[in-house]
């Protein structure tokens, strides 16, 4: 179940709860924590409409009550009470207590307190592993954006005098995509290594394919690969010779990514990418989409990789979109879905 409640070792943290307006440095309010202990004491409350805010609409059409009823069953639900046998209420009474208490156990939304959020950040440390992720979405998606802000998260929330992270960044576009620009500040110079992977790029350079790609992208990672965050950026779109180079790296780096101790990062626009996403679905710790922009992908995804079934990866996917623009699926254990406002455990 979900808790806030960290109970030694029993407890794995999913994703942290933060201020709307804090500081970089600031430390998180809360941590949702999966928990395989049932105890009464770790168990979230909360009353019963605020929790089943999502739900509110399904269950008042499937149980065909009205809002006022509706509301009469919270209550009596928030008060501990029970209605009689025969009270008319009394069938749907007991749904919406399944719901609610099902929903404490197995979601957590927090779109009604406009102060606070999840967000998912690299740890500061740099002994601690930043995990590998792929992001999914058409050009305009936002992959670049949502990337691009957990670094600058991370460059800005590390103390001063304490290690900071090499970050390499391969994209066909590196030179011209101006969302990378908060990046390329010059107080990050000492950090930032961008690597044009464009036909353009190695046509100037008057070297083949092979050769770019072993003085600039693989003399990169041998130098600055250890602990670093690396993205590799559309380079399915990268020049015709490099592409079968950067994609056994990509595979590569993804079986050993833990091992020295790097973030590994792909942008791209399908999950049915072959050779280029197929291990990806298999080594990453989280995949995100954007739902608004690729509601039908995400439900395939859903009943593919997740197994639900259409009808409730629809209601899901929909929920998502109508609550922020992006979709986080936690694919390690425990496996989760969650953006800005809502959590839910699969």
């Amino acid at each position: 179940m979900l808790t806030l409640v960290k109970e030694g070792k029993n407890a794995n943290a999913i994703v942290p709860i933060v201020g709307t307006t804090g500081k970089a440095r600031a430390r998180p309010i809360a941590t949702v924590y999966f928990t395989h202990s049932l105890k009464d004491d770790n168990k979230n409350d909360a009353p019963c409409a605020p929790t089943l805010t999502l739900h509110r609409s399904h269950i008042k059409k499937v149980n065909q009550i009205s809002e006022h009823e509706y509301h009469e069953i919270c209550k009596m639900i928030d008060t501990g009470e029970e209605p009689e046998v025969g009270h008319p209420l009394r069938k749907a009474y007991w749904d919406v207590r399944d719901r609610y208490e099902t929903s404490l156990m197995r979601e957590m939304y927090i779109g009604d307190q406009p102060d606070i959020k999840f967000q998912l950040d690299f740890p500061k440390a740099v002994k601690d592993w930043p995990g590998t992720m792929t992001l999914f979405g058409s050009s305009g998606a936002g992959k670049t954006y949502f990337l691009v802000a957990m670094i600058e998260r991370y460059l800005k929330s590390v103390s001063t005098g304490s290690s900071i992270r090499p970050i390499i960044w391969l994209s066909p576009e590196e030179k011209i995509d101006k969302t990378l620009a908060p990046l390329k500040k010059p107080r990050w110079n000492n950090y930032y290594h961008g690597i044009d992977i464009s036909e353009k790029a190695v046509k100037e350079s008057k070297v083949g394919a092979e050769e770019y790609f072993k003085k600039h992208v693989q003399s990169a990672i041998e130098k600055h690969g250890e602990n670093a965050l690396i993205a590799f950026d559309d380079f399915v779109d990268a020049a015709h010779g490099m592409y079968p180079l950067l994609e056994r790296l990509y595979n590569s780096s993804l079986r050993t990514a833990r091992h020295m101790n790097s973030g590994i990062f792909s942008l791209q626009h399908t999950y049915a990418g072959h050779r280029a996403t197929s291990q990806s679905l298999q080594s990453n710790r989280y995949v995100v989409f954007f739902p608004r922009s690729q509601q039908q992908r995400c439900i395939s995804f859903l009943k593919d990789h997740l197994g639900l079934g259409v009808p409730e990866a629809k209601v899901v996917v929909k929920r998502f979109a109508s609550l922020d623009r992006s979709m986080i699926v936690q694919m390690h254990s425990p496996v989760c879905m969650f953006n800005s406002k809502y959590l839910l455990l699969i």
